[in-house]
């Protein structure tokens, strides 16, 4: 089953870190992640979604390649000129004695992937400016 993560921000970093914790909570409750590895990760797009698709991979793709679960995400640069972003993520190896098995998820899709900020939206049609029936999350 596909699952779809909000999340929120002061600032675009932050809603983007936000959503890759998310991510991980839905594997696993986050909350029981301790911080004994940092992971880092690069990612580039050719707009702002593709950006954020190529996030959310590298994190699966370390996830997919070492097992890690991040408990927190920091992002380092942010460039939304040349769309790219290095982030660390802050976690520990899954341990299924440790970490109750939540949703497994497989790849990342643009399939109703939405960036939303007060003026504009990005999503797999596009960018466009927000209209007064796209004020609420959820809508469209």
């Amino acid at each position: 089953a596909d699952i779809i993560v909000h999340s929120w921000g002061k600032t675009r970093e932050e809603a983007f870190e936000q959503v890759a914790v998310g991510m991980f909570n839905y594997m696993t409750d986050v909350k029981n992640i301790d911080v004994h590895v940092v992971v880092n990760i690069e990612a580039q797009g050719h707009d702002l979604l593709d950006l954020l698709y190529h996030f959310l991979d590298e994190f699966l793709f370390v996830f997919s390649a070492e097992m890690h679960i991040s408990r927190y995400v920091e992002i380092l640069e942010f460039d939304d000129k040349a769309f790219k972003i290095k982030a660390k993520g802050y976690g520990e190896k899954m341990n299924l004695k440790k970490h109750e098995q939540g949703t497994e998820i497989k790849a990342i899709t643009m399939h109703m992937m939405k960036i939303l900020s007060p003026d504009r939206v990005w999503s797999e049609v596009g960018e466009h400016s927000r209209t007064a029936d796209e004020s609420e999350v959820g809508e469209h």
